[in-house]
């Protein structure tokens, strides 16, 4: 498997790559994923494409410890950050791994208090002080471009945002964590096409300055968005992936027969 690559030649790059050999992820006798090794460049944007069923999410989940929060799920094999730590080790700071692999749902969950709550919450919880806390959270709105459309109702009820509004705040939220990489979840899928339109922009933008990890059934949009792509298929009864490269070459001639039909559209 590939090594992950040094992020010396960009100062922005925060060398949050990851690299997965041989993860297997069960509940309770049931596995649904086995034995998958995959290169997750760091500060690049990596897509995890295929059929509903395959393991996408739960890999994800494996990627920042979400999978210790399920009754009955184990994972097996090994997940590595950019300097070598192995996160699979029961005896890591799994608090201080969550804000590093920071993550964002399929559904949007913002806290039912009011936007500046969204903020305060998590950056207490990791230690952030108060007198940080006003900056921290105009830049990440910013970043998501949330900022002049709420600034002067950051005391009102996060729920009243319209959806897309309410996806960019949990990016945001996340962003404010300064995390090295984000995991997304079929970030756009509860969204309308032009809610969706905005969110994956501001997606894109994050590239050169955290390394992205995003689940998607959308190939308009992994092709869009990626610069490197994984690709899922059931194999003797578990999800694995079957092709991985850089996105022009998968798209353009994938090895795996699977991957070859389910990218052109034939199968999946």
């Amino acid at each position: 498997m590939t090594s992950v690559s040094s992020c010396s030649s960009n100062t922005s790059c925060t060398c949050g790559g990851l690299s997965l050999s041989d993860v297997s992820v069960h509940y309770g006798n049931f596995a649904a994923i086995r034995e998958v090794s995959l290169t997750i460049p760091d500060c690049q944007i990596t897509a995890l494409v295929g059929p509903s069923g395959c393991g996408k999410s739960s890999l994800l989940h494996a990627m920042n410890r979400l999978t210790d929060l399920i009754p009955g799920c184990r994972v097996e094999g090994s997940v590595r950050d950019g300097v070598g730590r192995e996160l699979t080790d029961p005896s890591l700071d799994v608090m201080s791994l969550r804000r590093r692999i920071g993550m964002v749902f399929q559904k949007p969950n913002p806290f039912p208090h009011s936007i500046r709550r969204n903020f305060e919450i998590p950056l207490r919880e990791h230690g952030v002080s108060r007198s940080d806390l006003p900056d921290l959270m105009e830049k990440s709105l910013r970043d998501v471009g949330l900022w002049e459309e709420v600034s002067s109702r950051l005391d009102e009820s996060a729920m009243k945002l319209s959806g897309g509004q309410q996806q960019r705040l949990c990016i945001a939220r996340a962003l404010a964590l300064d995390p090295e990489v984000i995991l997304f979840d079929e970030p756009c899928s509860a969204l309308d096409p032009l809610a969706s339109a905005v969110v994956e922009e501001h997606i894109a933008a994050l590239r050169g300055r955290v390394t992205v990890v995003i689940v998607t059934h959308n190939l308009a949009q992994a092709r869009r968005l990626a610069d490197h792509v994984g690709v899922f298929w059931m194999r003797a009864g578990a999800g694995t992936i079957v092709e991985e490269g850089p996105a022009e070459v998968v798209f353009a001639s994938p090895s795996d027969a699977d991957a070859r039909y389910y990218l052109s559209g034939v199968r999946g």
